[in-house]
């Protein structure tokens, strides 16, 4: 199975989670140097996507109908941060609602949301990513973090592999909405203390064996059981 068909599945994975409807996409990063795949844009079936669908770029490559309109922003991420392996753009209802807060923030009430950011950027633009300067400005400010936050619009959630953003975009939806449920009942909240090191948690945690595990699971609904980890491997 080839990278392209990876990456429309996990498309098609978000697609039944409805974190991508007409709006939302995906990219990775492909072995060839400068280069990257992204899913198709605005008006495509995502829960349809193959990949025949996806598109194959340089980095350099401008946009053209059919692709998404916030193109830019996976190729800006892919250049200018080596670690973002995958970038999912999604307009989910938990974490558009925390865009929206004056203070965002940044408890963790959930074991395998452990790579939510200390402190989570938000990207202030009252405009679509349209162009490469935005999107720079939004890489730049996402910088190494897990995700961030884009003011009354969505998130943008990046891993170093396809399956670890797939993972941390299920997951950073799921804590997103458990926060706002939390904080809604005004209630003392015991949240992952402060001596504990989210990145090492996180790494201790999150492994290449669940990645691929979770993988496995998600994919199932969407494309059989034969479907790769999306790195090329088999870590089970």
């Amino acid at each position: 199975m080839s990278l392209a068909d990876d990456l429309a599945i996990a498309t098609r994975v978000l697609a039944r989670h409805e974190l991508l409807g007409m709006f939302g996409h995906v990219s990775v990063l492909a072995p060839e140097a400068g280069r990257y795949l992204v899913s198709p844009g605005a008006g495509r079936r995502k829960d349809l996507c193959r990949g025949e669908d996806v598109f194959d770029l340089s980095f350099d490559d401008d946009w053209k109908p059919g692709m998404p309109l916030e193109l830019y922003m996976h190729s800006e991420a892919h250049r200018l941060t080596p670690s973002v392996g995958a970038l999912v753009h999604i307009h989910a209802p938990g974490l558009t609602q925390l865009s929206v807060m004056e203070q965002i923030p940044s408890d963790v009430l959930q074991l395998h949301a452990s790579f939510w950011p200390d402190a989570v950027p938000v990207f202030e633009q009252t405009d679509l990513v349209r162009d490469r300067d935005a999107a720079t400005h939004l890489a730049q400010l996402l910088g190494t973090q897990s995700l961030a936050l884009m003011r009354w619009h969505g998130a943008i959630v990046v891993g170093k592999t396809l399956p670890e953003a797939l993972y941390r975009a299920l997951h950073a939806e799921e804590h997103a909405r458990t926060l706002i449920a939390s904080l809604s009942h005004a209630q003392p909240l015991t949240v992952l203390p402060a001596s504990v090191q989210r990145d090492e948690f996180d790494a201790h945690l999150v492994n290449e064996r669940l990645l691929d595990l979770h993988w496995r699971y998600e994919s199932s609904f969407v494309a059989g059981p034969d479907a790769t980890c999306g790195c090329g491997g088999d870590h089970v």
